[in-house]
């Protein structure tokens, strides 16, 4: 099941975020050796601390085995403070329906099957829950950076990504991406609705109760990381 947690939402779902904060220590920081925020048991940068929605894949026993971050762009995002140069000048996203994706991991040991071509079926899922979610909210476009690895992967489903700018950032190749959400993206997430019916539960319904925040005005007070620091 994928459950859409917004900001004010936090108090009810406080050990699914908690969790998810976990799972993000345990794959960037553990397994990967990236440079990023840990306290405690969990990670955490300064963008959680700002609205926020947060999608995540919970079992049947309630244990969150995927997650992934989503801001809109009219205030700070991880683009802007890890990711300097990935995208080409002249090219600026700031928008109330332009939102990032970031801060996405898995659990591979509880995260269910892997498709034919290598996917796993909670990137999958929480996609096809994402698109969903941006069609409700009056989001038209995602951007995200995400491993190449895993851009190739999904090119295979034909997400409709716009590949926008590559580099390699400590050693591990990642690519800037423009997901629009279009005619394309209704089509693709009914034709695997049925795969994602049979495997578990629909997604919960999550409708934000307001717009986007307005642009962020304290930038200078978020520390820019000593180190960029890709995500999955």
């Amino acid at each position: 099941m994928i459950i859409h947690v917004e900001t004010h939402d936090r108090p009810r779902y406080t050990r699914e975020v908690s969790a998810y904060f976990r799972l993000r220590k345990t794959v960037f920081h553990d397994q990967l050796g990236w440079d990023v925020p840990v306290h405690g048991d969990e990670e955490r940068d300064p963008l959680d601390e700002m609205p926020c929605t947060y999608a995540l894949s919970v079992d049947a026993a309630g244990a969150v085995n995927a997650g992934i971050r989503l801001i809109p762009t009219t205030q700070t995002t991880l683009l802007d403070l890890a990711f300097d140069g990935l995208v080409p000048e002249g090219l600026h996203f700031s928008s109330p329906t332009i939102w990032e994706l970031s801060r996405f991991c898995v659990d591979r040991r509880n995260a269910g099957g892997r498709l034919p071509v290598g996917l796993g079926l909670a990137t999958l899922e929480l996609s096809l829950a994402n698109f969903e979610y941006a069609r409700r909210n009056g989001i038209t476009h995602y951007i995200t950076v995400t491993e190449q690895r895993i851009f190739e992967l999904t090119r295979v489903f034909d997400l409709g990504c716009e590949l926008l700018g590559h580099q390699t950032i400590d050693g591990c190749p990642v690519v800037c991406c423009l997901i629009q959400i279009d005619e394309h993206v209704r089509r693709l997430t009914e034709r695997y609705r049925p795969l994602m019916q049979a495997r578990q539960p629909s997604c919960r319904d999550a409708t934000s109760h307001a717009p986007a925040p307005a642009a962020s005005q304290p930038d200078r007070e978020i520390p820019v990381p000593t180190r960029r620091s890709p995500q999955a």
